[in-house]
């Protein structure tokens, strides 16, 4: 299971950013960073040092991101990490390892990503986990509910699901387009609503 710290090292979100402190900013329940990233309120960032967000992302309330673990966590540009989703650096013999997450990615809710890598344009569906030092290549949905075991590789262009997660299927490569268009859109109709609240 994740580490879920509960002493006072976890920071609420209102504190993060890439460059210090900003002004609460946006819609109601978020707070918008200067890489225009919005992070919920009631989101926690453990260690808000070792995260970084390349900028347009969205963390959606009750997600947890751990920075505080002595690897960073480092998030790309347009991605969305789903409400109650943890987000740990994976443990590995030496310590633990930077946790990759890459641009134009959906992590779906209550999802744990205990993975070292998660490529760019890849859907994890709702409640998934993904084992420690796993790594999802890019352009990949892995379906709601997979369990995608400790140390397993996801190639490209693949469709995962079940317990533990096996490729039932691949993504047509016309995905790489479609994924980022997607990523770009949901972003957009986002922040719209945030500014008309």
């Amino acid at each position: 299971p994740p580490h879920r710290p509960t002493s006072r090292s976890a920071l609420k979100v209102t504190s993060m950013t890439e460059d210090g402190p900003t002004e609460e900013e946006g819609g109601v329940g978020y707070i918008k960073t200067a890489a225009h990233n919005y992070v919920s309120r009631k989101a926690t960032v453990h260690g808000a040092g070792r995260v970084e967000m390349r900028g347009k992302s969205v963390v959606s309330p009750g997600a947890q991101i751990h920075g505080e673990l002595g690897a960073p966590v480092r998030i790309g540009r347009y991605c969305h990490v789903g409400e109650g989703a943890v987000l740990c650096p994976p443990e590995a013999p030496t310590g633990r390892l930077p946790q990759i997450v890459g641009s134009n990615t959906r992590i779906g809710a209550r999802c744990v990503v205990e993975a070292a890598a998660v490529g760019s344009s890849v859907i994890v569906g709702e409640d998934c986990t993904l084992g420690s030092r796993c790594i999802v290549k890019d352009c990949c949905r892995i379906e709601n509910g997979t369990v995608v075991a400790p140390d397993t590789v996801i190639p490209p262009f693949s469709v995962v699901a079940g317990r533990p997660g096996k490729v039932i299927g691949e993504l047509p490569e016309s995905a790489a387009v479609e994924l980022v268009d997607r990523s770009l859109a949901e972003y957009t109709a986002f922040v719209k609503v945030q500014e008309a609240l």
